[in-house]
């Protein structure tokens, strides 16, 4: 075969012929700008995967942590009231007992008490007056 074409029909079919080529150095360059944009897509994935690992497992430790101190804060707060509650009936019931106490009690007792104290004091300081001399 010669340079340049004999007939049209060759002349046809060697512009067709540098077509398909140009198309197939065109298909493999997309080809492999299609294999780096999958390869880059696939790289950045990974990376995004990575970031909501990490995200979900920081949004696990603070539930983790709002979750305890949620828990310790009602604790706190029921062993509180528990607390008060008890405060409160320990002291109704000796303001009760106490009342009723006081309330038998008459002058006369009260005077026996104040003189039955009085003279035990005097007694062991006399006691110890005696025992000083000794």
């Amino acid at each position: 075969m010669s340079e340049r074409p004999g007939s049209a029909k060759e002349a046809l079919i060697a512009e067709l012929l540098g077509d398909v080529h140009l198309l197939i150095e065109r298909v493999e360059k997309a080809d492999a700008s299609a294999k780096a944009t999958a390869q880059a897509l696939n790289e950045a994935t990974a990376s995004y995967r990575g970031q909501v690992d990490e995200l979900t497992e920081r949004l696990r430790s603070e539930t983790t942590k709002i979750i305890t101190q949620t828990t310790e804060h009602a604790a706190q707060s029921l062993v509180s009231q528990q607390a008060s509650t008890l405060q409160k009936a320990a002291t109704q019931a000796m303001d009760k007992a106490l009342t009723a106490q006081l309330l038998k009690r008459t002058w006369l007792d009260w005077l026996t008490a104040a003189m039955i104290g009085g003279l035990s004091g005097a007694l062991v300081c006399t006691l110890f007056a005696l025992l000083w001399r000794l």
